[in-house]
């Protein structure tokens, strides 16, 4: 197990405007704020997403892009380091026009049609992603 304790910072509240990329946007914020450890939530919808699955069998994801308005029923995750830079991971659901669901890994190319969102800093040794043979994720590391 790995566990590290920190003291919640600043929260953030914003939105992106329409046609940003989901990733880059939030990673903006967090560079121009120095958030390198924390927790995103957001909801709102998208014109297009790409999510993905992770085979552990084959150890990859497997993508689909939707080319699509989808509502952003939920958006969750958390901030760390991943070569050097700092890394929103994100995990999403979206629901679609026959009130469908799907979710997954959020992949860059997920605009914005409305977003808002939450960033809960974290204060503390943050956490560094490193390559998991075993897995073959990029995993949190001690």
């Amino acid at each position: 197990m790995i566990l590290r304790e920190f003291t919640a910072g600043r929260i953030y509240q914003g939105s992106l405007v329409k046609g940003k990329e989901i990733i880059d946007g939030l990673t903006e914020v967090m560079k121009r704020h120095d958030i390198t450890a924390g927790t995103i939530s957001g909801l709102g919808a998208v014109s297009e997403a790409q999510i993905g699955y992770f085979n552990a069998h084959t150890k990859s994801y497997e993508k689909i892009i939707f080319h699509e308005n989808m509502e952003i029923v939920s958006l969750r995750g958390n901030i760390s380091f991943k070569d050097n830079e700092v890394f929103p991971h994100l995990h999403v659901v979206f629901s679609r026009r026959d009130f469908s669901t799907v979710g997954g890994h959020l992949f860059a190319g997920s605009k914005v049609y409305a977003f808002e969102f939450e960033i809960v800093s974290l204060e503390g040794k943050t956490f560094t992603r490193g390559f998991d043979e075993d897995t073959g994720l990029f995993l949190w590391k001690g």
